[in-house]
């Protein structure tokens, strides 16, 4: 068992309990009323803790509801870093963020208050759509690694990680228009089957 797959210890899990209330609250409270009504002390007094305990997991409070979990990118990458080789980088792309999509069904909630924050302070979208680039700028580079590639001279990596991010959210964007009638993973499995059709390594 590799020091990733190794269960958290006490100490962890409360941390990442922690971070997960702030980011909720936070959450909750930007697509109610607006980031801009929302303060970190408000999130801070809602969970119980003090303003310089949510510092030690956000720079600012914008990031815990555009970037409630750093550790994303870096499980991604390593997922297609460690895939087995005879997948080709697609289908290694597709499990790695199918791992993170994995319990969408359950977390509906979340994508909706997010999609609602967004709409309701326009201010979050920079932040968001950077938080999004720095995601698919790590993807390419490990793709790239994956291929023995050049990630800034060679189109490839860019091209498969782009083309699987649009996949990805076009499938989010139907699973939520459609009202859920569908399972979140029978859209996505639909979606990569179409980029496998005409898209390989």
């Amino acid at each position: 068992m590799s020091a990733d797959d190794m269960p958290l210890g006490l100490r962890e899990r409360k941390k990442r309990a922690t971070r997960d209330a702030l980011a909720d609250v936070a959450l909750r409270m930007a697509a109610d009323r607006g980031i801009e009504s929302v303060t970190v002390e408000a999130v801070t007094d809602a969970v119980g803790v003090s303003a310089r305990t949510f510092f030690n997991y956000f720079p600012c409070l914008e990031d815990a509801v555009t970037r409630p979990d750093p550790d994303t990118a870096e499980r991604a990458r390593r997922a297609v870093l460690n895939a087995p080789k005879e997948l080709s980088a697609l289908h290694a792309l597709r499990e790695a963020i199918g791992q993170e999509l994995a319990h969408i069904e359950e977390d509906h909630e979340r994508w909706e208050l997010q999609t609602a924050a967004l709409r309701k302070s326009p201010s979050l979208l920079p932040g968001f759509l950077a938080a999004q680039g720095a995601d698919e700028r790590a993807l390419v580079a490990v793709v790239a690694e994956r291929l023995g590639q050049d990630p800034e001279s060679d189109l490839h990596p860019r091209l498969l990680t782009h083309v699987t991010i649009a996949a990805v959210r076009a499938a989010v964007e139907l699973w939520v228009a459609s009202g859920r009638t569908r399972t979140f993973q029978s859209i996505y499995s639909e979606a990569f089957s179409s980029l496998a059709a005409g898209l390989s390594d």
